[in-house]
């Protein structure tokens, strides 16, 4: 990124001490540290992202390019007589449930006890 040797690093230091102070130096060097730390981490994170959505881009076109060598509009299932299916409803066949499904274990269903309890109440009267 900065190609900065010792010889820059020294002349750096040496006018950072004569505008900045000795006193406040270290404390604005560990700031600038910092701030460059995070730079650095938020630039290697952008470009992990980039690179991941190059990939994902390349990916996105290898699957389109292979679905259109694909020919969906053939249907060679097709049946000969096309007169075969009717709409009738009477051809679909229905379903009716033979039983009540099971019930959870440890359930009590409260409206099955309440009418019950209302059997009983009228039965007694």
């Amino acid at each position: 990124m900065f190609d900065i040797g010792f010889a820059e690093l020294l002349l750096l230091a040496v006018i950072g001490m004569v505008v900045i102070g000795p006193e406040r130096l270290p404390g604005v060097v560990s700031t600038v540290g910092r701030l460059m730390g995070k730079a650095r981490r938020f630039m290697t994170s952008l470009q992990g992202q980039i690179e991941q959505e190059m990939k994902l881009d390349e990916l996105n076109k290898k699957i389109m390019a292979e679905t259109e060598d694909l020919d969906f509009t053939k249907n060679t299932s097709k049946p000969a007589d096309d007169d075969e299916f009717d709409d009738d409803e009477a051809a679909v066949p229905t379903v009716t449930p033979t039983h009540d499904l099971p019930e959870a274990p440890g359930y009590t269903p409260k409206a099955d006890t309440q009418q019950v309890e209302q059997t009983d109440d009228t039965e007694k009267s």
